[in-house]
């Protein structure tokens, strides 16, 4: 066995922009190395051996002596008012602090540990958040922290993502409960909390189901942050069935509500915690709220040129769905979703992400930079001529705009790397969580599926439904068409493009909120021909409008498309 030492940066999350906080790895006393977020392992030495003070920390995590016990209350007290958790709400429950010689401020804080009741170790917090250095049993088989206190069940249980949130939740509800004139009676509302945190409890909460289920209502009041909804999601299917109610905090946690002076409203908020309801299961009672809010959702409108397609969607895309844009090779589908890419980084300051399969991250801003500043930079055939206009001063200034805000912040990011598709979901995943996207575009994501089985591609369009509901954003799949049987005629002839056209699935046009077709002839003789395409809303689940959308004509020169009524015209309109 070896021992916890330090935390370090994990090389593989750097690898895939992640663990900013340098502190994803855990390193231990016989070289082995873990990261709990990307799964990276290294191996420890197989033949080492603990040093003498290794040795000793070693018997006291196998077994909670009491010399290990009485060294610790010698050398602490709990008579100190911290984060706004009073002495006797600590010695309750047997907290205990380590405080500085020289200031009296706590330096170490030690929360006992219990299995079937009995005291085994103490969690201990090297502040300000140390949780390294353990004394005797703190793992997955404890009971829950302060379980000890409630072994007769009762009618509440608060289930907290922490030490001092569990402490401060208790304190709350019992001062509460003192205020109504239930006079000194601790146990009224019990409260308890991992040892393990939020993210890995599974096991634990699984190990003392039967404790839980002594009570008629288990409260859960984890952080109201992203992690904190994501460990709900994954402990409420594992705790008893019809007992489980969610509480909305309005502040991170319920230490914030004591250390802000309100303690009302964590009561309240306790009081009116909903009771949980398995994923997809709506009370009809709660449907006008949502209907409501609903109603105030903001959509994601297509550029000016596209402007009739708005009209048909009601004013865009709806954010949480999928997206298909399906046309034939050289149809112009990239020009049409790069230069929608423009507008929403540009003009709606939505960050924005694409997938680029077919063009490099050089390649594809290369394309951005040619329609917004109107100069194709591909039909310059010099190689210092076009240096020298990419180089301008003019051009410099174009990129700034397009790239980047005010701030030097970048307006969108570019994966180029292909991976596997496992790889790929990460980065994807990475690109909405911790980079802030609200919109991504596989272009194309036929090179994505090329390859895969069916059941393959459908597993990949739900882990697409997924992402849009969960995180409420947008994904936009560019798709190559089928080729023609024999006699038909092709989509490059401008053939009429059904959604069974797709590659692949059919669970690909079926799982999207809006499938929408190009068909352009580009072996028309007439010039003007040549370049329309004809734009088809094929499928609009909000609104249910179907049929011919626009007519958008492609000028090469700028590499810019236009509404082809509006260009024609006498007065040509911006295209973005």
């Amino acid at each position: 066995m070896a021992l916890f030492k330090f935390k370090s940066q994990c090389p593989k999350c750097v690898e895939k922009g992640g663990d900013k906080s340098r502190d994803n790895l855990a390193n231990y006393s016989d070289g082995g190395k873990h990261c709990f977020s990307c799964g990276y392992h290294v191996h420890g030495d197989e033949n080492y051996v603990p040093n003498e003070e290794e040795e000793e920390m070693l018997d006291d995590i196998k077994e909670m002596s009491e010399d290990s016990k009485k060294r610790i209350k010698e050398g602490t007290t709990h008579k100190l008012t911290w984060r706004g958790i009073r002495p006797e709400t600590n010695k309750f429950f047997g907290v205990v602090y380590e405080c500085s010689q020289e200031t009296g401020l706590p330096i170490k804080q030690f929360v006992p540990t219990t299995i079937d009741n009995a005291h085994v170790g103490y969690k201990t917090r090297v502040f300000p958040k140390d949780f390294s250095h353990p004394v005797g049993e703190v793992g997955q088989k404890c009971d829950l922290i302060g379980s000890f206190r409630f072994v007769n069940g009762g009618k509440y249980v608060v289930i907290c993502g922490g030490e001092v949130d569990f402490l401060s939740a208790f304190q709350m509800l019992r001062d509460y409960q003192v205020s109504k004139g239930n006079g000194e009676k601790y146990d009224s509302v019990a409260c308890v909390t991992p040892t393990v945190g939020e993210s890995g409890c599974g096991k634990q909460i699984q190990g003392n189901y039967k404790f839980l289920d002594s009570f008629e209502r288990i409260v859960i009041c984890f952080d109201s942050d992203a992690a904190g909804k994501a460990a709900v999601e994954k402990i409420t299917p594992l705790l008893p069935r019809g007992k489980v109610y969610i509480m909305t905090p309005r502040y991170k946690d319920a230490n914030e509500y004591l250390t802000k002076g309100k303690e009302r409203e964590f009561v309240t908020d306790f009081y009116n915690a909903k009771k949980h309801t398995p994923a997809g299961i709506v009370a009809s009672t709660e449907i006008y709220k949502e209907v409501v809010q609903r109603s105030l959702l903001e959509r994601l409108p297509f550029p000016p040129f596209l402007e009739k397609l708005n009209k048909m969607l009601s004013g865009g895309i709806t954010y949480g769905f999928i997206v298909n844009i399906l046309a034939g090779s050289g149809s112009g589908k990239s020009c049409l979703i790069n230069q929608c890419v423009t507008f929403w980084a540009k003009d709606c300051n939505i960050l924005t992400g694409v997938v680029s399969l077919e063009a490099d991250s050089a390649a594809y801003g290369e394309n951005l930079l040619s329609q917004y500043a109107g100069n194709k930079l591909a039909l310059i055939s010099d190689k210092n001529e076009k240096h020298s206009v990419v180089t301008s001063e003019y051009m410099e200034t174009k990129a700034r705009e397009l790239f980047s805000y005010e701030d030097g912040s970048p307006r969108m990011y570019i994966l180029d790397d292909r991976g596997d598709y496992t790889d790929l979901q990460s980065k994807v995943e990475e690109l909405i969580t911790s980079f802030g996207v609200k919109v991504i575009v596989f272009d194309v994501i036929s090179d994505v599926f090329a390859g895969l089985s069916i059941e393959e591609v459908d597993k990949q369009m739900k882990w697409q439904k997924n992402i849009v509901k969960q995180y409420n954003c947008i994904l936009i799949n560019i798709s190559h068409t089928r080729k023609s049987g024999g006699g038909q005629k092709a989509a490059s002839q401008g053939a009429f493009l059904t959604e069974e056209a797709t590659i692949g699935s059919g669970t690909q046009y079926r799982s999207a909120g809006i499938n929408i077709s190009l068909q352009r002839d580009k072996t028309a003789e007439d010039d003007i021909e040549r370049n329309t395409t004809q734009v088809y809303l094929l499928k609009s689940r909000d609104t249910g409008v179907t049929g011919l959308a626009c007519e958008i004509f492609y000028e090469n020169e700028t590499h810019t498309l236009y509404d082809k009524e509006y260009y024609f015209s006498q007065i040509k309109p911006p295209s973005f």
